[in-house]
């Protein structure tokens, strides 16, 4: 600890000395990580566990493809809520199973507290139960839907707060009726809004789906188990996406073998399983149900490499400016190495002392970076990557978790050091290694 605080007040020292190459090699670090972090910040909101989707790592999402054997499709990349009922509802590495309606954001909604209110345009989702299960939402009021009311149909809805205050009412919904698109919805609950930079999760109004006027739920013709529901299931702890491929299996068998005993004709039925990270990052385009841990270590490969680049200019840079300084502190090295101070004692202060510098700057570059989002978030480009063209209720809205947790703290710390290595390691060596009566000639 003792040795921490001296290099702490060398680079102090160091910075006070000499002011213009410290603002410099700080404001050179900041633009480097801020560029590495960026990157890393955009990959933690796809791929991390944020609210309400905690539980990233262990959601499952699972779609389905009937064609028949002339190579015909039937028009439905889902299941229809028998096939939910009687497949999904039994399996023993489920710990919840949710069927959403295949719908992307919809914007011909309009919602308003009474007839002839102001309306407001709205997104909508149409889920189950259980979706409030899997994703785990914190409700301001009330609570979420329950089965019958999906089984009957009911017009009951779950609204965010951000839509209760475009609504003018705060609190107190509950139990009051809403029109949408002119027909009144009963609101049995009031969540905490998502951003809607995660897309799955990311609405201003939930409803039971079999409210929807699409039948795109419902059952296609002959094949009963095939409709437009995806099902998203959260594994157990200890169970794999691999194992619940495994208990499907015999589900599809036994019942391809029904269905060409019913219609006659042989079919093919492809069973989509992705994890969650399959769904937002699939750089090389493999098969989904390809998604091996490897597969995964491949295919963050790139955005690594391209952090790593980032990272590497600058410290080209940054090595210049380094040697510089060591070229002036030459004389002092040489003094210290003759007073019998090891050149690896040496070299570990140099590198400390920059570290403590890079630092400085990592800390200035992930709040930039937090800065760049902030002002960005709105932008067409950057609501692409996550699927979305603009909020209908509000602006993009931006959560703490999306920026401050134990991994991106680790990935900033690593690219200061990576960074720091990188500027100041061969300078600093080329420096001392040095013979010790040229060093003392740099003094005269």
């Amino acid at each position: 600890m003792s040795k921490l605080l001296l290099y702490v007040r060398q680079a102090l020292a160091l910075i006070r000395e000499d002011k213009q190459f410290s603002a410099i090699y700080i404001a050179g670090t900041a633009v480097a990580i801020a560029s590495a972090m960026v990157v890393a910040l955009i990959l933690h909101i796809r791929m991390g566990n944020i609210y309400p989707e905690v539980n990233r790592d262990r959601t499952i999402y699972v779609g389905s493809n009937f064609t028949r054997s002339d190579g015909g499709y039937i028009g439905y990349s889902g299941y229809s809520p028998q096939a939910v009922e009687e497949m999904f509802s039994k399996l023993e590495c489920a710990e919840v199973v949710s069927a959403v309606m295949n719908t992307d954001y919809i914007y011909s909604f309009t919602v308003c507290k009474e007839v002839g209110k102001q309306e407001v345009p709205v997104s909508a989702m149409f889920t189950d139960p259980n979706f409030f299960r899997l994703y785990e939402f914190k409700f301001v009021e009330g609570k979420p839907y329950n089965e019958e009311n999906l089984k009957n149909a009911d017009r009951c809805v779950v609204i965010t707060e951000a839509l209760a205050r475009k609504l003018q009412a705060e609190s107190g919904l509950v139990g009051q009726t809403i029109q949408l698109n002119y027909l009144p919805y009963r609101v049995v609950g009031v969540v905490k809004g998502v951003s809607p930079l995660l897309k799955e999760t990311s609405a201003d109004i939930y409803m039971p789906y079999t409210v929807s006027d699409s039948r795109s739920h419902w059952k296609a013709e002959n094949v009963t188990w095939a409709g437009g529901l995806e099902v998203r299931v959260l594994l157990k702890k200890g169970y794999t996406r691999e194992m619940l491929m495994d208990e499907l299996e015999p589900y599809k068998a036994k019942y391809l073998s029904m269905l060409k005993s019913t219609t006659g004709e042989d079919w093919n039925w492809y069973i989509q399983v992705r994890p969650h990270w399959r769904r937002v990052l699939n750089f090389f385009g493999e098969e989904v149900n390809d998604a091996s841990t490897t597969d995964l270590l491949a295919n963050l490969s790139i955005p690594a490499l391209f952090m790593l680049l980032l990272l590497l200019l600058p410290a080209i840079n940054l090595s210049g400016m380094v040697s510089n300084q060591m070229e002036a502190r030459v004389a002092e090295m040489g003094i210290r190495k003759a007073f019998g101070a090891k050149k690896r004692v040496l070299l570990n202060e140099v590198i400390q002392e920059n570290l403590v510098l890079t630092l400085c700057g990592g800390v200035v570059g992930y709040l930039l970076s937090w800065l760049f989002i902030a002002a960005v978030r709105n932008s067409t480009l950057f609501l692409s990557m996550f699927g979305r063209e603009y909020d209908p209720v509000d602006n993009v809205s931006l959560q703490l978790d999306m920026f401050f947790t134990p991994t991106l703290f680790l990935i900033a710390f690593a690219c200061c050091a990576v960074l720091n290595l990188m500027a100041a390691l061969i300078p600093a060596w080329t420096s001392l290694k040095k013979p010790i009566v040229e060093s003392l000639n740099q003094k005269k």
